[in-house]
């Protein structure tokens, strides 16, 4: 299994319509009598959600802040590509929703973080983690800025025959450092 970074550059793009459509297309494939296969649960985990990134140095006060990012929502959709005893994989198409905010130690006038995908089979073992880089710039001196993928990015998952997209879980979240990790505990 691979997950693969559909990341096209750029801030515009409607990625909820692109998967919208893209669902509808799936759901015209299959038979109006049989629902189709589940999707994975796509989840944002409690300390992925955000993140506070301050510049170098030791200070943590708010004039020490570069910028902050929130996973505040994504879109999601599934493929299946099975033979008759239900072997193949699940494709899963993920663009998150990210805000940032631009803090006062900011400089450069973007904020740089990574953010990752990961999939969990039933006995909660990770199969795949992926990073995924990402620059949003702060256009005209903007303090707040919504970004999301134009393309989304798609993870493919394997199937065994009996297996579908309820046996794993898809997790995104932003990439912390163990010291990001701590504040964003301590102030939560």
């Amino acid at each position: 299994m691979t997950v693969q970074d559909t990341v096209q550059s750029g801030l515009k793009g409607i990625a909820p319509v692109t998967l919208g459509l893209l669902a509808l297309g799936v759901a015209a494939c299959s038979t109006p009598d049989v629902a189709p296969p589940p999707c994975p649960d796509v989840l944002i985990p409690a300390d992925g959600s955000k993140l506070t990134r301050f510049k170098p140095g030791p200070g943590r006060a708010i004039i020490d802040v570069l910028h902050e990012a929130t996973i505040i929502e994504y879109a999601q959709a599934c493929e299946y590509n099975t033979d008759d005893s239900g072997a193949g994989e699940v494709a899963v198409y993920v663009a998150p929703l990210i805000e940032t905010q631009r803090g006062p130690a900011d400089q450069k006038g973007e904020a740089t973080f990574e953010y990752f995908i990961a999939v969990i089979d039933s006995n909660k073992k990770v199969m795949d983690k992926a990073l995924f880089p990402v620059t949003i710039p702060f256009p005209q001196n903007m303090t707040r800025v919504r970004w999301q993928l134009k393309d989304p990015n798609v993870v493919r998952i394997p199937l065994a025959a009996g297996q579908n997209g309820q046996d794993f879980r898809v997790f995104i979240g932003l990439q912390l450092t163990r010291d990001e990790l701590e504040y964003q505990r301590r102030t939560r």
